[in-house]
């Protein structure tokens, strides 16, 4: 069915950052006092060198976040490729235009009728907050309902996607290739296999974080600055991340397929600068322990 683009204002980065929304750092409006920087970036080697960095990132800043250190610029400079999720720069159109293609079931109930009642008032008062009503949302699928309001609600709290780290990475990258390790399609496409349930429990966690407003962000922020993998693979395993399903579609399943597709581009001799969001590098199915399985070392630098 043809549809009309969404439009919601700068979508596609806000969105690509819904994928791990607890990590979106959208809570402050100026970043939170911190140290030095000690963003978390790994090295990935063998007996003949180093052949790739890898780093965790969030998706949008709050503006003027320092996260920059010596050894992240040296990596890029001695990088012959940026590999993102996404290689191709976002832009509301294309975002607009895919979700178009996926969100829409003729006949759906309304999205305040699909959550369970614990979940009611949640939803009403994020409504409320952001202008927003089910006829809004009229025949959208949950999991597309979910990321409109995650991206709405970042907006409205200061959620910066122009000021976080992969708008930086391409601009500092120069003429280096850029890669993908998927397309926009290819992610809307796997909210969009979740089956009813699942969608459910993500629209039901994303308003219930929505509506407590809750200082998480900036948390994870903080996380992410300082570099404590650990902090991060403990908060990346609560709200919607906490349900076995959506974690293996969103988070364990991803990273499998990352893992070779890098492993495959390293063993062809490429030298990438790889650069995905902070939860994929965190724990024991975060990628730099899949590349070790693989054969690789893979270590901090500091």
């Amino acid at each position: 069915m043809q549809r009309q683009n969404l439009p919601f204002p700068r979508l596609a980065p806000v969105l690509a950052a819904c994928l791990l929304v607890a990590l979106a750092a959208c809570g402050a409006a100026n970043p939170p006092p911190a140290p030095p920087t000690k963003v978390a970036l790994w090295a990935i080697s063998d007996s003949t060198g180093v052949h790739g960095w890898l780093l965790g990132t969030v998706h949008s800043l709050p503006r003027a976040t320092q996260w920059r250190r010596p050894s992240i610029d040296r990596a890029i400079t001695e990088a012959d490729r940026l590999v993102l999720e996404i290689g191709e720069p976002l832009n509301q159109q294309v975002a607009g235009e895919a979700l178009g293609r996926l969100a829409f079931t003729p006949g759906l109930p309304p999205p305040s009728l699909r959550v369970g009642p614990r979940y009611k008032s949640d939803l009403a008062r994020v409504y409320k907050d952001l202008s927003l009503n089910d006829a809004q949302f009229k025949d959208q699928e949950s999991w597309a309902v979910a990321l409109q309001i995650a991206a709405i609600g970042g907006l409205k709290q200061g959620m910066e996607p122009d000021s976080g780290v992969e708008p930086e990475l391409r601009k500092v990258i120069g003429a280096k290739p850029v890669m993908g390790l998927e397309t926009i399609d290819s992610q809307f496409g796997i909210f969009d296999a979740l089956p009813p349930r699942a969608q459910t429990v993500l629209l039901e966690q994303v308003a219930q974080e929505a509506a407590d407003n809750r200082d998480d962000d900036k948390d994870m922020l903080a996380l992410w600055l300082r570099g404590d993998e650990l902090g991060i693979a403990r908060e990346a395993q609560t709200g919607f991340l906490a349900d076995p399903q959506l974690r293996a579609a969103l988070l364990t399943r991803r990273n499998l397929d990352w893992a070779n597709q890098i492993d495959t581009m390293l063993k062809a001799g490429a030298k990438p600068f790889i650069a995905v969001g902070a939860a994929h590098v965190a724990g024991i199915d975060g990628l730099p322990r899949l590349l070790e399985a693989r054969g690789w070392t893979v270590h901090r630098v500091f």
